[in-house]
């Protein structure tokens, strides 16, 4: 028989783990179409400003604008706007 080599392990690399989403908004029209989408298509009955939109689920969000993109109620423009601001949404991941 023959004789075992011992090859090196590679140690773990942890994956650094997701602790939150960020939206940016660039434009006023940005904000303006997110608080469209919002007061449109959000769950609860009571009207979203900016003050308000500011201590939401960036997931929440995300998925009202979706809601509005898929509906009738845009122009493209708009759609291309949301397109945009989906695009934006970065992850926040956990350094260790």
């Amino acid at each position: 028989m023959g004789q075992v080599i011992p090859f090196k392990r590679k140690p773990k690399i942890r994956e650094a783990k997701v602790i939150g989403h960020r939206l940016s908004f660039y434009t006023d029209e940005e904000i303006d179409i997110a608080l469209l989408a919002l007061n449109m298509y959000g769950f609860d009955k009571l009207r979203y400003t900016v003050d308000t939109m500011k201590s939401l689920d960036p997931l929440y969000i995300r998925a009202c604008l979706a809601k509005l993109r898929n509906s009738d109620l845009i122009s493209s423009l708009g759609k291309r706007v949301i397109n945009m601001i989906i695009d934006n949404m970065e992850e926040i991941r956990d350094a260790n």
